[in-house]
């Protein structure tokens, strides 16, 4: 069993208090030097996670002045501001926009302008680091994926006029997994990623997904194969969870020039890619409420954790205060979402 790390809960003295900092990617790196441990996932600023029976905001129907949506902008203000969570993870699927323009509500009065001094309320854009994703958006089945170059080219610059930012820390490809085919990711994908760093739309491309296997083929094809490095970092989500460690396991891949099997992250940091991990109450699994109805867990999976749930109750213990705990426990991520 991996490290937990400490135990002890939320007190006079941590309540109020910033989340530490980590190191994370080298001087000269296109990539920040450092990044807050705990970063703000932005899938919830949407109806993603909504009961059933309520109904779904759009990018047609959100405004400002919509309570859910103030109180959406209002988190982004006190994360950053107030505890020191400077960094936010978007993409065009969550709420099929409605996450992305949200964030831009809440940019537009956080950022300074050239005639604006910063203070306690206002910040430069280089205090934050704001991510999104290409390839998958709509709900429609028939919409929902397209990799291909100009769709690539249209959505980052629709992200850009939504988060209102000039640029993204950085873009990832979005579930490579649903490709046509890795050709595809190759010869339209990641050529327009590569277009939007050399136009200073982003400063680095990653790479997110639920396969790591397909990570990994992606990485090793593209990143040892090329004279400049196409992906800096790789976002995971549910492999570094209670119920799931397998970014861990250690005869899972190969590497190119390396002996031996490794595991997913001692292969990027072989490759000096930089690792992200979301996802640490695994979309609600590991939860007292448990997961939303679309959730693709297995029943026995389920099953497992609202027992594991029970039984941290009857402990007194929050089975999502644990899970937090857990993922941020472990040292080779630099951020958890």
């Amino acid at each position: 069993m991996r490290n937990f790390g400490p135990s002890r809960g939320a007190d006079a003295e941590t309540i109020g208090k910033k989340v530490p900092r980590r190191k994370y990617a080298s001087h000269g790196s296109r990539l920040p030097c450092e990044l807050p441990s705990l970063g703000l996932g932005c899938s919830s600023f949407s109806t993603f996670f909504a009961s059933d029976d309520e109904a779904p905001l759009t990018v047609d129907n959100m405004s400002r002045g919509h309570a859910a949506v103030k109180g959406w902008v209002e988190t982004i203000r006190h994360a950053i501001l107030h505890r020191g969570i400077t960094l936010l993870d978007t993409a065009p699927w969550y709420g099929h926009g409605t996450s992305e323009i949200t964030i831009g509500y809440a940019l537009s009065d956080l950022l300074v302008h050239e005639d604006d001094a910063v203070g306690e309320s206002r910040i430069h854009r280089s205090s934050i680091v704001t991510n999104t994703k290409v390839g998958r958006y709509e709900a429609d089945p028939k919409l929902q994926f397209d990799f291909t170059y100009d769709a690539t080219m249209n959505s980052v610059q629709r992200s850009l006029r939504r988060c209102c930012c000039r640029y993204f820390d950085v873009i990832q490809i979005h579930d490579p997994e649903f490709a046509t085919s890795l050709s595809e990711l190759k010869d339209e994908t990641i050529p327009a990623l590569v277009e939007c760093r050399r136009k200073g739309w982003c400063k680095a491309i990653g790479i997110t997904g639920y396969p790591l296997a397909v990570q990994h083929e992606l990485l090793v094809s593209c990143n040892m194969n090329s004279d400049d490095t196409v992906f800096d970092q790789s976002l995971v989500y549910c492999h570094n969870n209670l119920h799931d460690m397998s970014l861990y396991d250690d005869q899972a891949f190969l590497w190119p020039n390396e002996i031996g099997r490794m595991s997913f992250a001692e292969c990027c940091e072989k490759g000096n890619i930089k690792l992200m991990a979301a996802a640490p109450l695994s979309m609600g699994l590991l939860t007292c409420s448990g997961p939303p109805s679309w959730h693709p867990a297995s029943q026995a999976l389920r099953q497992a954790c609202a027992s594991a749930a029970q039984l941290c109750e009857s402990q007194e213990v929050d089975i999502a205060s644990l899970a937090l705990l857990y993922a941020l426990s472990q040292q080779e991520v630099g951020c958890v979402l």
